[in-house]
């Protein structure tokens, strides 16, 4: 499990930063808040059947990201509320 002892540097796809422009603008800065500390966030949930794929959760939202160890770098490609968050996990296990 990674460790979040140590500050990683966290990276917007161009789709996870298309997403989060979107948003409503108080919602926005409210993603943006967590995903800040998500560099410092000890990891808590991956995807049952996508072990290296890991889940955070910002209210009625959730953003998807992978942890490069060697890099110290998290990178988010999916941001969403939970409807669209759940679309995306049956897309991913077709």
């Amino acid at each position: 499990m990674p460790s979040g002892d140590e500050k990683h540097n966290v990276l917007l796809t161009d789709e996870a930063l298309a997403a989060l422009n979107k948003l409503d603008k108080r919602v926005r800065e409210r993603v943006k808040k967590r995903l800040k500390a998500l560099s410092t966030l000890q990891p808590a949930r991956t995807l049952k059947k996508h072990g290296e794929v890991w889940v955070l959760g910002i209210g009625k939202y959730r953003a998807m990201y992978l942890i490069d160890e060697n890099t110290k770098t998290r990178t988010v490609f999916f941001i969403g509320n939970h409807k669209e968050y759940e679309k995306r996990y049956l897309l991913m296990f077709r």
